[in-house]
């Protein structure tokens, strides 16, 4: 976790979000930083990715939501 948050505190716009997703194959956590007007993290709950149909589909609506809030703010 220590390397992807200093990742994401690389942002080039720290007036934005900006969301991670950390993953060891079985299970994935997903982070948010906002960097104003100190550096604050959050952290999902742990998705259990071979846990059930249900955890894929919540996983697939969490990087959705991430897509959209990404293409309007015009950040791809």
């Amino acid at each position: 976790m220590p390397q992807a948050l200093a990742s994401l505190m690389a942002n080039p716009h720290p007036d934005k979000p900006v969301f991670g997703m950390l993953t060891n194959g079985d299970d994935i956590l997903f982070i948010k930083l906002r960097q104003t007007p100190t550096p604050q993290y959050e952290l999902s709950r742990v998705f259990a990715l071979f846990t059930s149909a249900k955890e894929v589909y919540d996983i697939l609506q969490i990087l959705k939501s991430i897509s959209q809030a990404m293409s309007t703010t015009g950040c791809f």
